[in-house]
């Protein structure tokens, strides 16, 4: 390996050069897109391998830097949270959850994906029952939210209840993932029109066929959370180390079996686990010095 650090009295921290290198984005972005076309033509019939595709490729959900504009903050954590608990919820769980962050705000991102061969509307134009039921489930939700006690216990359970004290405004969004826009709306500008006007406050609607994966969210890690605990089940392929996020990987359990689990060559796997811990003890001990963006290993 080999290591350079540029200007030793300004930069606190080596990289290695020489190591192994992720997958480039544009080929990450075209190989991923493939995949995800076929998984919609194959299976879409089957939400859990919906899940397992996301939970590997989370850039591909809306919601990590905000649903509407771009944060310049990344999420809390860097993470993606699968299948997040709500504390006091009888009904079904979200299937993912972004804690969208910027300098005011904290925004909870629930998200809730469907079969991409579920239908709008029925013949006559009125919504399908399957789609009333998943807009129910974002009521569901937002009805928990409002509950003093719950959202208490939510921010306590997600480790958020620090940005809270330090006086961001919490802003939750709803977001539904449901059927295919080709299948459905294309050609149908009148159809397209009355989708439109199904859409209600704080939530957002989008189909299957609309995601594609965003650049700024290559580095996030998908986790599962247990009162406070963030516990990584998968980075993604273009994930890199680096000093930018070095204070989040502490926050962030089971990295080495995530690394492990995740779909990166053998070679690039052996190198990241070799450098988790100097990642680590970088974030732990923040030491003086500059910290540029763009290194990345």
């Amino acid at each position: 390996m080999t290591f350079r650090e540029g200007s030793i009295s300004k930069k606190a921290y080596e990289l290695v050069y020489d190591a192994p290198k992720a997958i480039e984005w544009e080929v990450y972005e075209k190989k991923v897109m493939n995949e995800y076309k076929i998984l919609i033509e194959e299976n879409a019939d089957d939400e859990k391998k919906f899940q397992e595709f996301f939970e590997r490729n989370p850039s591909l959900l809306p919601g990590a830097f905000g649903i509407y504009g771009e944060s310049g903050h990344a999420p809390y954590n860097n993470a993606l949270i699968t299948q997040p608990l709500l504390q006091g919820l009888t009904t079904k769980i979200p299937d993912f959850l972004w804690l969208s962050t910027d300098s005011l705000n904290i925004s909870p991102i629930f998200i809730e994906i469907e079969k991409p061969n579920k239908k709008w509307f029925r013949k006559n134009g009125q919504p399908t029952a399957e789609f009333t039921q998943a807009q129910n489930q974002l009521s569901e939700w937002k009805q928990w939210y409002e509950n003093p006690t719950h959202q208490s216990l939510f921010y306590q359970y997600y480790d958020i209840d620090r940005e809270i004290l330090n006086g961001k405004v919490v802003k939750p969004q709803f977001v539904l993932i449901y059927g295919s826009s080709i299948n459905e709306f294309e050609g149908k500008p009148d159809l397209n029109q009355k989708r439109a006007h199904l859409h209600r406050e704080n939530e957002v609607y989008m189909t299957f066929d609309r995601l594609t994966p965003m650049y700024k969210a290559r580095n996030t890690i998908t986790c599962q959370v247990k009162d406070r605990k963030y516990i990584a089940k998968y980075v993604s392929p273009t994930f890199k180390l680096g000093p930018v996020f070095a204070e989040e990987l502490n926050e962030i359990t089971n990295k080495v079996e995530a690394i492990n689990n995740s779909q990166i060559d053998v070679e690039r796997k052996n190198f990241l686990v070799s450098r988790i811990g100097y990642w680590e003890k970088f974030g732990e001990e923040k030491p003086f010095g500059l910290r540029n963006s763009g290194d990345w290993e």
